[in-house]
């Protein structure tokens, strides 16, 4: 057996899965950010009245959250080279669909198809990174997924202006096309069909986490009858704890709670990309309406913010090899809480690189250093068989926390007509965001120090 042969092809298999990984997230990315830019030229087209129009993005956000953790835990269970790859295929119909739309109803299926495309996708490329990646290797590889997410929001809104000022918005969904039949082609190539987990998909467990989180995200997105689908949410939940218990192979097992460190990077997370979300959204409007922006401006205009996000996460390795998760993550938090404080003071008639720009590069370093620690803590100590599961609730939280983040932000600013004022409050609602996460970070670390303190005095003793 050539041994330096073996070595070189497993070497490419990982170059080749890193990039599947990375190329997943940023499809994802820019699809759900580049209809934001969009959404006026396809109602337009389609004859898309208020309701319609609102559907295109709620589909989308119902399906993928909805659908997250049965496909987190159908790649433990079927594999995660299955998985992706039919997730790719997914999304694939999807684009197709949505790109050739002629009706609302068919826009509404292929962008739900979509959804449930990136459903299985975003947690099954986690697991990717977690079978193919260890130590060191595994944390440069989680900054680099988690500095996509930022690039894939600033692409798709430059790529959202850019085509709906000089082309069509068709193109933004027919794009994905090739990209995602040359991801297909690689992955069904250099993906191992890796050991699967003996196990039935949990039925009952499946149905109720997407009504429940179903319900959840439709209730704060705009639901006339907001406490009908949270008590509907809140039934489902509690009966889908109680059912988790009793499952052979729950699709949310109780042992991710276990670890302070993975509850810690669960809670942090929601927070934080609440804030973020919330902050996209505010500022879009905010630079179109305040500083008289256009779509491709205002997409422009997060270029200082994605560029140190990639900074940043491209540290993330080195420092946290150094220093540890806990101390990088605390860096990055109080970065971000310095940022959304300086945008609360913007004007509209203040100069942008002041107000918006050097704020803006404070935001993208805190994301780039913050978001590879939450990620690693949510997977942190989590065994193979519970690998999808874990990648699932991880990517849960994430879509859960920027629904929150949104909705809070744009039902307690609705009655502020005041530009300024408006984009204030939404940016105070951040810091505070981010500021409970902090607080949560500082006391659960708190308390492992004191516990660790208490078990060496009794091994002393």
């Amino acid at each position: 057996m050539d041994i330096t042969r073996d070595t070189t092809e497993e070497e490419k298999r990982k170059r080749v899965v890193l990039a599947l990984v990375l190329s997943s997230y940023l499809v994802v990315g820019i699809d759900g950010s580049l209809v934001i830019t969009a959404i006026a030229e396809i109602a337009s087209d389609l004859h898309l009245g208020d309701m319609a129009m609102s559907w295109v993005q709620n589909a989308y956000v119902l399906a993928f959250g909805g659908f997250m953790l049965a496909g987190g835990r159908l790649g433990d269970i079927y594999g995660r080279k299955r998985l992706f790859c039919i997730s790719i295929v997914l999304f694939c119909i999807g684009s197709l669909g949505a790109g050739l739309s002629q009706t609302a109803m068919l826009m509404i299926v292929s962008r739900f198809a979509q959804g449930v495309g990136s459903a299985a996708m975003a947690p099954a490329a986690l697991g990717l990174i977690m079978d193919y990646f260890q130590g060191k290797e595994r944390v440069k590889v989680v900054a680099w997924y988690g500095s996509i997410s930022g690039l894939g929001l600033c692409v798709g809104l430059v790529l959202g202006g850019a085509i709906t000022s000089y082309g069509s918005w068709r193109w933004g969904f027919l794009v994905n096309i090739p990209l995602t039949l040359g991801m297909f082609a690689y992955a069904a190539k250099w993906l191992h069909r890796e050991n699967t987990v003996k196990a039935r998909l949990d039925i009952r467990g499946t149905i109720l986490s997407a009504v429940a989180v179903f319900t959840f995200v439709y209730a704060i997105d705009g639901a006339k009858s907001l406490w009908m689908w949270l008590i509907v949410s809140s039934i489902c939940l509690l009966i889908f704890g109680k059912v988790e218990r009793e499952a052979v192979f729950p699709i949310v097992p109780g042992c991710l709670f276990f670890s302070k460190n993975r509850c810690n990077g669960y809670v942090a997370r929601l927070l934080m990309i609440g804030a973020l979300m919330g902050y996209n959204f505010a500022i879009s409007i905010f630079l179109q309406n305040g500083f008289g922006f256009t779509s491709l401006q205002t997409g422009c205009s997060f270029l200082p913010m994605t560029l140190t996000t990639f900074c940043g996460a491209l540290a993330v390795p080195r420092l946290v090899g150094k220093h540890g998760n806990i101390p990088v993550l605390l860096s990055g938090l109080m970065m971000l809480v310095i940022g959304f404080v300086w945008l609360a003071q913007a004007r509209c008639d203040g100069p942008y690189l002041f107000a918006i720009c050097l704020p803006m590069i404070l935001i993208g370093f805190g994301q780039g250093l913050a978001m590879s620690p939450l990620t690693n803590l949510g997977i942190e100590g989590v065994d193979s068989k519970n690998t999808g599961a874990a990648s699932g609730f991880v990517n849960v939280t994430h879509q859960i926390g920027g629904a929150i983040g949104l909705s809070l932000m744009v039902s307690t600013s609705e009655g502020i007509s005041d530009c300024d004022m408006r984009f204030h409050h939404c940016m105070v609602i951040a810091a505070i965001l981010i500021s409970l996460a902090l607080a949560i970070t500082i006391f659960i670390q708190s308390l492992n120090v004191t516990i660790a303190k208490e078990k060496k005095d009794r091994i002393s003793h």
